[in-house]
């Protein structure tokens, strides 16, 4: 686990039991992996964006790895809305802010005297001896293209106050505390870190990402990036049996059509560990934390990569 903030703030987390079948299994599921899988390591962050509602936030499509993919998927948002808005008032402040989001880097405009703000989401992964922890019995875990998408549309309203189960309130407890290890990230990285202990000390769990990863050498490494479900970290893994190993490995048609059955395989009966000619694929499990402080959820950091620029950066505007 990552260093300690020792001078964190004193936050209050509700914890409320949960008796329901389904709630009850869940607790149970939760305890149990906590303890086969201790250790809790911090990693990639993600990106999406929020909305103001009433002294909440609404958070939308956290799915995207930097901060500039954040902003042109809530611009792709505002211009639906202003495809389906009539108001004028409206019409001119999405129109106004639409230009603003497809010139700068910008993360928090206002639309009707309502604010979206991208927003950054800290990613963590629970490895124990056998290392990551692999997707839950509990997790949501559909097979259908439709049903994905209404996971990567999902909105969630984020409240800090709202009572929680125990095993989500130890989680929280847990993670809100967590930076980057010291001499393990760049120093910018590590400071920004460990400040956002202080500057947003309050916490919220979101869903659970997931994520394919290799056993390479000694070590677990990522291979896909954290999408919203189990099957479509399946999906990641066959995707690049398919396509990608062969090509960078440059394989012969032999040797790709070992690949090719191992996806045709995973497709046929999804798995969450599999071995492909000598080489040890896992589905694993990503907890995601969003930080929060008074004035609202974390936005990307000074140290967050950022390499993308707006689409139209170097237009005049109209």
């Amino acid at each position: 686990m990552s260093e300690r903030e020792e001078l964190a703030p004193a936050v209050v987390v509700r914890v409320q039991q949960r008796t329901d079948p389904v709630g009850a299994l869940t607790e149970d599921d939760s305890a149990r992996r906590a303890a086969r899988y201790p250790t809790i390591r911090i990693g990639a962050p993600l990106f999406g964006h929020a909305v103001a509602d009433q002294g909440r936030w609404r958070v939308h499509a956290v799915v995207a790895d930097t901060p500039q993919e954040a902003r042109d998927t809530l611009a792709h948002r505002l211009r639906v809305r202003l495809a389906e808005t009539v108001q004028p008032a409206v019409v001119a402040d999405l129109t106004a802010v639409v230009q603003v989001l497809d010139r700068a880097k910008v993360d928090e405009v206002m639309v009707a005297g309502c604010a979206h703000r991208i927003v950054r989401v800290d990613t963590f992964a629970r490895f124990g001896v056998d290392g990551p922890e692999p997707p839950r019995p509990t997790d949501r875990d559909p097979r259908g293209a439709d049903e994905h998408d209404s996971f990567l549309d999902e909105e969630i309203v984020a409240d800090p106050d709202a009572a929680t189960g125990v095993s989500e309130a130890v989680l929280r407890v847990e993670l809100m505390t967590a930076h980057y290890p010291r001499g393990q990230v760049p120093a910018d990285v590590y400071a920004d870190s460990k400040a956002a202990v202080i500057s947003h000390p309050l916490g919220v769990v979101l869903p659970p990402r997931f994520a394919a990863a290799e056993f390479v050498g000694d070590s677990w490494r990522p291979y896909s990036r954290a999408v919203a479900t189990p099957q479509l970290a399946r999906d990641e893994i066959a995707f690049g049996l398919r396509h990608l190993e062969p090509l960078r490995l440059r394989l012969t048609d032999a040797q790709a059509g070992l690949y090719q059955q191992a996806a045709d395989e995973l497709d046929a009966e999804p798995v969450d560990e599999l071995v492909v000619a000598g080489r040890r694929f896992r589905v694993t499990r990503i907890e995601t934390l969003l930080r929060l402080s008074l004035a609202g959820p974390e936005v990307p950091r000074a140290s967050d990569p950022d390499p993308d620029q707006p689409p139209a950066a170097d237009e005049e505007p109209a």
